[in-house]
C-alpha cells in the first residue's frame, strides 16, 4: 500500500501552514480566554452579586476576601492568554512548539502561585448562618507544593507530544 499524499506548490503549503497557525492561535486564544479571563469575570460580576439567586438556605455570605483573588486571577491572566495564543500558533512537533508550552507551562505556575497568594488564602468567605459566623480560609503549603510538583511533571507531557509529532512535522503533515 502506497501513502498518496496530495502534492501542493510551495504557495498552496504556505497558504495551508498559514491558516493552521491562525486557527491554533485563535483556539489558544478561546481557551485561555475562558479559563483565565471569561471564569474570574462571571463569578465576580455575576455569581457573587447574585448568590442568594443559587443557595437556597437563608445563609449571608461576605465575598470580600475573594475579590482580590478574583482580582488577581483576571489580570494575571490577560499574559496567560497571549502566551495560550502563542503557542497554540505553533505547530506540533516544531521546536517552537516545544519551546512555548515550556514558556507556558512556566509562566501558568507562577500564575498559579500569585493567584493563590503564595498558598495563604486565610479569611477567604465569611458566611454567617442563624446569627454565627464562619470564616472559610485554606492555607495550601503543603498542597502547593505538590501541585507545583505535578505541574513541572507536565514537561514529560510536552517532550512526548514534541517527540511523538516531529516526525510528522518534518514530513510537513
Amino acid at each position: 500500500m502506497t501513502d498518496h499524499k496530495p502534492q501542493r506548490t510551495e504557495e498552496e503549503e504556505e497558504v495551508r501552514i498559514k491558516k493552521i497557525r491562525i486557527l491554533g492561535a485563535i483556539a489558544g486564544t478561546i481557551v485561555a480566554a475562558i479559563f483565565y479571563l471569561a471564569i474570574p469575570y462571571w463569578l465576580q460580576n455575576y455569581f457573587i452579586p447574585n448568590y442568594k439567586d443559587y443557595i437556597t438556605a437563608d445563609i449571608t455570605i461576605v465575598w470580600e476576601n475573594i475579590v482580590p483573588l478574583l482580582d488577581r486571577w483576571f489580570w494575571a491572566g490577560i499574559p496567560m492568554v497571549v502566551l495560550g495564543a502563542i503557542t497554540w500558533m505553533c505547530p506540533k512537533g516544531s521546536r517552537q512548539r516545544f519551546i512555548t508550552s515550556t514558556i507556558y507551562l512556566a509562566a501558568s505556575i507562577v500564575w498559579f502561585v500569585y493567584v493563590i497568594n503564595f498558598g495563604d488564602m486565610s479569611d477567604l468567605i465569611n458566611v454567617t448562618y442563624d446569627g454565627k459566623t464562619i470564616e472559610i480560609g485554606i492555607v495550601l503549603t503543603f498542597m502547593l507544593y505538590l501541585l507545583i510538583l505535578f505541574r513541572a511533571l507536565k514537561i514529560l507531557i510536552i517532550y512526548g507530544v514534541y517527540k511523538d509529532n516531529r516526525k510528522d512535522y518534518l514530513d510537513g503533515e
